[in-house]
């Protein structure tokens, strides 16, 4: 077994709500500055921006895991994670969203940008608005195509899947806390989930602040996905 630092939800400039300057590049050097050595791009209903962010952390050396923050149909973020870009294509091809439009003056930039940090289109599709997806059917599709799903920040009443459905169904394997988790709050999920803990950043100081470990059986995304199955 290894111990790496890690970061498994961060946000790009295609996420409405986070900064601008989260670009490819910038998160790949924060990252690597802060010494993490898995990381996460996850945006919100999109993935447009992990391919660049996956060609730059291989020059950082910093693993960057394919995935997306699906928002369910009840309002439930989840975490899908995968071991290969193409899984995550795959599985993001399956999907329908609801066809809303989005207002940059009120939601914010959906930058689309290179690995050279190039903005190279915007998103016109509003990524606040949910999948056309219900949470129960969310898992199945996501194992289809060898990921995992992980309910995220389950212990914060925005999109989370104990605020909104009461209770985290015993189907997962894991979950997502924030930050600011107290420690008995963890303890009590632990009983029943592997953890993880992460940053949600939506800006470059966030990153990485968390400064939790695991311990996995090998550096790759296989090993994370591992970890979350509970292998």
């Amino acid at each position: 077994m290894t111990k790496i630092l890690y970061d498994l939800h961060i946000h790009s400039a295609l996420s409405p709500c986070a900064d601008n300057d989260m670009t490819p590049v910038n998160i790949g050097a924060m990252s690597s500055a802060k010494g993490l050595q898995i990381i996460a791009v996850a945006d919100h209903n999109a993935i447009a921006n992990v391919a660049a962010a996956r060609e730059v952390g291989e020059a950082l050396d910093v693993i960057v895991v394919p995935a997306v923050e699906l928002q369910t149909q009840e309002d439930v973020h989840i975490l899908c994670l995968f071991e290969t870009f193409e899984n995550l294509q795959g599985f993001f091809d399956e999907i329908s969203f609801k066809d809303l439009k989005n207002r940059e003056e009120i939601f914010g930039e959906q930058l689309i940008v290179s690995s050279d940090d190039e903005v190279i289109g915007r998103e016109e599709r509003l990524l606040l608005a949910g999948a056309n997806l219900s949470e129960p059917d969310v898992k199945p599709l996501v194992e289809k195509h060898g990921g995992v799903a992980v309910p995220a920040h389950v212990n914060r009443d925005a999109n989370g899947i104990v605020a909104i459905l009461g209770d985290v169904p015993d189907y997962y394997t894991a979950v997502e806390l924030s930050s600011d988790c107290d420690e008995e709050t963890a303890a009590i999920y632990a009983k029943k989930f592997r953890l993880i803990f992460d940053s949600d950043s939506h800006t470059l100081s966030d990153i990485g602040k968390t400064q939790r470990y695991l311990e996995i059986n090998e550096i790759s995304e296989r090993g994370i996905l591992s970890y979350l199955r509970g292998e």
